[in-house]
C-alpha cells in the first residue's frame, strides 16, 4: 500500500513536501533491507518470537511511512490515517502484549502528529484522538476475544512440536555416559516447558532409593537457583507413589522416568498462582510428562545397549571388545607421552578341573567372586 500511495502522491499532487516524502521512501528502503538481512541471518530457521519481532519492526516502519506520505501532501485531514489501524490489527494478531501496547501508543502518537501538522486544534484535535483511541481499544478487545485463543493454541502446538524435535537426536549416541545424556536432555527441554505450561521455576530431581533424598539434576531459568523448597512439596511424594501427574493451582509435579541414581521427577511452579487447574493446563502437563518420559526411556535403552555390548554378563567386567578398545587407546597415549605401558593378566589355576568337579553353577560363583575382589581392589 505504501508504494502505491507514493506513486499517487507524485501523480495527483502539485504541492509536495519533499522532506516528508523522502522520509516515507527511507521507511520503505529500511524495511526491505531489514527483511533481507533478517532472512539471510536466520536462513529460514528463525523462532516464532524472532519472526514476530521482525514483523513488529516492519509494521512500525510501515506506519511511519504512511504518516510521512500524508504529511507530504495537501490531502484533507485524516485521509490516510485510518490505514494505520491495519498495522494495529496486524500486531494484535502476531504480537504479544508488550508489542500491542507499544504499537497502540505509537500509532496514536503518529495520528496526533498528523492532526497537529494539518491544523487540528482544540476540541477537534481532542475529539480526533478520542475517536482513534477508542477504535484502537475496540480492535484490541475483538482480537483478544477472537484471535487470542487461536494464537495461544498455535503457540502451544508449536512449542510442543519444538520440544519433541529437540529430543529427536538426544540419547542416540550410546558412547556417552548416561549423566551426559540426561544433562543434554534437560538443557534442551526445560526452556520449552514455560511455553507449554506457564511457569516461574522448573526443577528436576532424582530420588535416591537408599536414603529417600532428592538431588537437583537441572533447573530453569538458572541452575544456580535454590529449588530445594520444590522438592519438599507433598505433591512430589504423591506423584511418585501413584506414578501420575499431580496438577495444583500453584504447582505441577510430573514423574519423568528413571536415571541410574533413582527416579526422576519434574516440579513446576506455575506462573499464575491463582489460576485454576483447567483442561488446557492438564493437557499441557500430560504432554510434557509423556515427552520427557519418552526421551529418558530412550536414553536409558541406548545406554543399556552400550553397557551390554561392552560388559560380560556373568562377571560384570569389561569384555574383549572393551579390552581391545582400551588397549588401543592406552597404546596411543603411551606413544604420544613416550611413556612405558604395562599389561597384567590373571590366570585361575586348575579352574577347568574345579568346574568339572563341582559344576558350572559353582564355577560361575567363583568367577563372580574373583571379579568382585578385583573391582574392590
Amino acid at each position: 500500500m505504501v508504494p502505491i500511495l507514493l506513486a499517487m502522491t507524485f501523480l495527483d499532487h502539485r504541492q509536495v513536501r519533499w522532506g516528508y516524502l523522502a522520509g516515507a521512501v527511507v521507511c520503505i528502503v529500511v524495511s526491505i533491507c531489514f527483511q533481507v538481512v533478517f532472512s539471510a541471518v536466520t536462513r529460514g530457521r528463525a523462532s516464532v518470537q524472532s519472526q514476530a519481532n521482525s514483523w513488529f519492526i516492519i509494521a512500525c516502519l510501515a506506519l511511519a511511512g504512511l504518516a510521512c506520505i500524508e504529511l507530504s501532501t495537501d490531502t484533507p485531514a485524516a485521509l490516510y490515517t485510518p490505514a494505520m489501524l491495519v498495522g494495529v490489527i496486524f500486531v494484535a494478531i502476531v504480537g504479544d502484549r508488550r508489542m500491542q501496547l507499544v504499537i497502540d501508543g505509537y500509532a496514536l502518537a503518529l495520528i496526533a502528529l498528523i492532526g497537529w501538522v494539518q491544523g487540528l486544534r482544540g476540541g477537534e484535535f481532542l475529539v480526533s484522538l478520542i475517536i482513534y483511541a477508542s477504535t484502537i481499544a475496540v480492535i484490541n478487545f475483538i482480537c483478544a476475544r477472537t484471535v487470542g485463543s487461536l494464537t495461544g493454541q498455535i503457540n502451544f502446538s508449536l512449542a510442543l512440536d519444538s520440544l519433541n524435535d529437540c529430543f529427536d537426536t538426544v540419547g542416540l549416541d550410546a558412547a556417552r555416559s548416561t549423566a551426559d545424556t540426561f544433562a543434554e536432555i534437560f538443557a534442551r527441554g526445560l526452556p520449552y516447558v514455560p511455553c507449554i505450561l506457564p511457569a516461574e521455576r522448573v526443577a528436576v530431581f532424582h530420588r535416591t532409593g537408599s536414603v529417600e533424598r532428592f538431588v537437583l539434576v537441572a533447573s530453569w531459568p538458572d541452575l544456580s537457583t535454590d529449588c530445594s523448597d520444590l522438592a519438599r512439596l507433598p505433591a512430589v511424594s504423591t506423584a511418585l507413589a501413584q506414578n501420575t501427574v499431580v496438577l495444583e493451582p500453584h504447582f505441577c509435579v510430573l514423574p519423568v522416568g528413571y536415571a541410574p541414581d533413582g527416579e526422576l521427577v519434574m516440579v513446576i511452579e506455575r506462573a499464575a498462582p491463582d489460576g485454576g487447574t483447567d483442561a488446557n493446563a492438564a493437557e499441557g502437563a500430560g504432554l510434557l510428562a509423556a515427552a520427557f518420559l519418552r526421551v529418558t526411556s530412550r536414553a536409558n535403552f541406548a545406554n543399556g545397549l552400550h553397557t551390554e555390548s561392552r560388559t560380560d554378563t556373568l562377571t560384570g567386567l569389561a569384555n574383549r571388545r572393551s579390552l581391545m578398545e582400551r588397549i588401543e587407546m592406552e597404546m596411543a597415549h603411551a606413544l604420544r607421552a613416550e611413556s612405558p605401558l604395562s599389561l597384567a593378566m590373571i590366570d585361575l589355576d586348575h579352574f577347568k578341573e574345579f568346574n568339572d568337579r563341582f559344576g558350572h553353577v559353582v564355577g560361575d560363583t567363583v568367577l563372580r567372586s574373583v571379579a568382585a575382589t578385583r573391582i574392590s581392589n
